[in-house]
This record gives C-alpha cells, sequence and structure tokens, in this order.
C-alpha cells in the first residue's frame, strides 16, 4: 500500500522538478512527465494549504465566539 505524500514532501520534490526543468535539459517527453507531475503536486499543495487556512478560520471564529461567551469583548 503506498503511503500518502505530505505537504512537505510535494513541496520539495515540487522544488526538484522547477529546478531541474530550469535547466532546460530534460528533453521534450521528459520535460511533459515533469510537467504534469509538478501540475498534479502544485494542485495537491494549493488544496493541503487552503483545507489548513480553513482549519485556521474555523478555529479562530470559535475561539472569538468563546470569547464572546465569556464576556471577553
Amino acid at each position: 500500500m503506498k503511503r500518502k505524500m505530505t505537504f512537505e514532501e510535494a513541496a520539495a520534490r515540487l522544488e526538484e522538478i522547477v529546478e531541474k526543468m530550469e535547466t532546460g535539459e530534460p528533453a521534450l517527453e521528459e520535460s511533459l512527465k515533469l510537467f504534469e507531475e509538478g501540475s498534479a503536486l502544485s494542485s495537491f499543495c494549493y488544496r493541503k494549504l487552503s483545507e489548513a487556512e480553513q482549519k485556521v478560520r474555523s478555529i479562530t471564529e470559535l475561539e472569538e465566539k468563546e470569547g464572546k461567551k465569556d464576556g471577553q469583548n
């Protein structure tokens, strides 16, 4: 069974892909494969960041509500 990739692993791999493609060394076929992988990793990272942002917002909103219940604010 394949282990899920973490955000940090995906971001590191995406950085490797960008660096490799910036050299201009990969042939067209390899460049297309790298681009496809990089695109998927970029989407994965974006989703993870969006999920984290939503969690932070939820926690912040909950803390604000709790603070109002306790008479703070």
